[in-house]
């Protein structure tokens, strides 16, 4: 199961912004990235002004996105990807698409979805349920999501101190969002489709979480 689990989270991160001002905020990697110890500085943008679904992500998160106006009645994914390489990066944005790359982001979000249900393990608190949903939901072919908005920055990473130089890239944000109920109807048919086998103790509590599926989904 872990080396299923593996490959999801590898699919996320495939390969991966032009010229503008440098823009003295602080913004560090995404939540699912590593956060470095020291701040980073953006030094270019693909705009001068950071939009306001970046911004509020690198503060709150996926969920503070989809509390915006702008995406009621949405689910939100973010499309992350990180390097020196900014040809490379670009080939990778230019690379994404949904009917592709959508599954991806649907399993992982399905898989944190039972990480935060697990009071152990997923595999050990769920069984085979555990794995068999964040495959189907891998292998599904989705319909009706849409990408709504990419944004690169570069940013300057300093060391301990604050002011010697380290390194400096590039992050990439895709983000893509697809109705609420026209997702959940086709995460109901994947997990429908997966038995629940396994302890009578897995089988309870795989019933319990198909109950309340979406709630802090």
């Amino acid at each position: 199961m872990k080396a299923a689990v593996a490959v999801i989270l590898a699919a996320l991160c495939a390969g991966c912004a032009s010229q503008p001002k440098e823009a003295r905020v602080q913004w560090s990697a995404p939540p699912e990235a590593a956060k470095p110890k020291a701040p980073a500085l953006i030094i270019e943008s693909k705009t001068p002004e950071i939009p306001q679904w970046a911004a509020v992500y690198e503060e709150q998160g996926i969920s503070g996105v989809e509390a915006l106006a702008d995406y009621a009645g949405m689910y939100l994914f973010i499309g992350a990807n990180a390097g020196r390489n900014f040809g490379a990066l670009s080939q990778w944005l230019e690379g994404f698409t949904v009917s592709h790359d959508f599954a991806p982001l649907a399993a992982s979000r399905v898989q944190a979805r039972f990480t935060r249900e697990s009071a152990t393990f997923p595999d050990q608190d769920f069984g085979a349920f555990f794995e068999g949903a964040v495959k189907g939901a891998a292998d599904a072919a989705y319909t009706g999501a849409v990408k709504e908005a990419d944004f690169w920055v570069k940013k300057r990473y300093f060391k301990e101190d604050g002011a010697t130089v380290d390194r400096e890239a590039y992050e990439f944000l895709i983000l893509v969002k697809i109705d609420k109920e026209a997702l959940r109807s086709q995460l109901d048919a994947i997990l429908n489709a997966v038995p629940v086998r396994g302890a009578k103790d897995q089988t309870a509590s795989a019933n319990r979480l198909k109950a309340s599926f979406y709630d802090n989904f």
